[in-house]
């Protein structure tokens, strides 16, 4: 009896654990499919660069040299920051299309004040203070005076380049007395890595312990996938809408004074464009990256990917002899194609909510 009970414990315990191993297994599979269907947008971006990358040094020989991966990565970094303020204001429905515009003022502000012997700190001080300006012009006219954000960020595009063309009389100012200090923030390196790759860096991980760990990014979430309800849940939507469009604002004014710091002048842009064209150059990197333009949805890892993705391309098409006409329609299209999957995307993201509230 006793060999037959020992038998049969036996016998129960390595049950036991076969199915304990097999319950392991299923949940690692589970999470991995999670983990997939959460992150399939970054998965796929992040395949397209490095497909990117493998093919690219076939077209140019030159694309892997030292100086050109110095001038990929730097410009990326003025569009990534600039892409992540407005990854803010998209993710709660909005857009804005002043950000090149803030930049071109932001650029214009700062190398006045520096010729005029203002500090290195009193000037990007008050940069990011008339930038925060901007920011909240916008959001007040968004949310307490009831406009469409596409007309409110598109007439303050027109007047600061307007005041842009006023102040300078459309001819390029020189920064004459610009310190070394001051330059060092755009042209310098930490080690072999240029200080605004560095700094877009730090922007993105502020923003992605913003969004992952701070209840204010969980806000944003609410106040872009439903307004009403979160309206309903006092949350104070107003001050979020807000605080989105300064924070876009606060990333061009970076972003701007980065490009000032590398050229050390100023030119003005009598097309319109502002700062030729930065607000479309980001609103791609932010859908390309999985955002949609409905709102509630998007990461900053994809916004990152997007913007690495677009730079890759706007940094290739030279090298490969590509004109500069043809690249804006290639840039054009590639923007009409995130934007019809966004749609997309948003269209099946309410079909589900409806299915899932059907089932309650």
């Amino acid at each position: 009896m006793t060999l037959v009970w020992k038998s049969e414990k036996k016998y129960n315990k390595n049950r036991t654990g076969r199915k304990d191993t097999t319950t392991k297994m299923k949940n690692k599979n589970e999470t991995r499919k999670i983990f997939f269907q959460e992150n399939k947008n970054e998965i796929s971006i992040a395949i397209l660069v490095v497909i990117l990358l493998i093919v690219s040094p076939m077209l140019s020989e030159f694309f892997l040299s030292s100086a050109n991966i110095l001038n990929l990565l730097r410009q990326t970094a003025y569009t990534a920051i600039a892409a992540i303020g407005m990854y803010f204001v998209i993710l709660i429905g909005g857009i804005d299309l002043s950000i090149g515009s803030t930049i071109q003022i932001v650029g214009m502000a700062s190398i006045i004040m520096l010729n005029h012997g203002y500090s290195m700190g009193i000037t990007i001080v008050s940069i990011l203070l008339l930038s925060v300006g901007c920011g909240l012009i916008n959001g007040i006219l968004v949310t307490i005076g009831k406009l469409q954000p596409f007309v409110v960020t598109l007439v303050m595009k027109e007047i600061m380049a307007g005041i842009v063309l006023i102040t300078t009389g459309g001819a390029s100012i020189s920064g004459q007395s610009i310190p070394d200090s001051f330059m060092v923030i755009g042209t310098g390196y930490i080690g072999i890595v240029p200080i605004p790759v560095i700094i877009m860096i730090l922007v993105f991980i502020i923003a992605f312990f913003v969004m992952k760990k701070m209840i204010y990014g969980r806000l944003l979430f609410v106040c872009g996938s439903n307004r009403r309800a979160a309206y309903n849940s006092g949350v104070n939507v107003c001050m979020i809408q807000i605080s989105a469009y300064v924070l876009c604002s606060l990333c061009a004014a970076v972003s701007g004074l980065l490009i000032v710091a590398r050229t050390g002048a100023f030119q003005p842009s009598t097309t319109g464009q502002g700062a030729t064209g930065m607000e479309m150059n980001a609103i791609a990197a932010v859908v390309i990256g999985g955002a949609t333009l409905a709102g509630g949805v998007g990461t900053v890892t994809g916004t990152m990917l997007g913007a690495l993705l677009y730079g890759i391309l706007a940094n290739l098409f030279p090298l490969i002899g590509v004109s500069s006409y043809l690249q804006q329609l290639i840039q054009g299209l590639i923007i009409l194609f995130a934007v019809i999957i966004s749609v997309k995307d948003s269209q099946s993201i309410v079909q589900k909510m409806k299915v899932r509230l059907r089932k309650l």
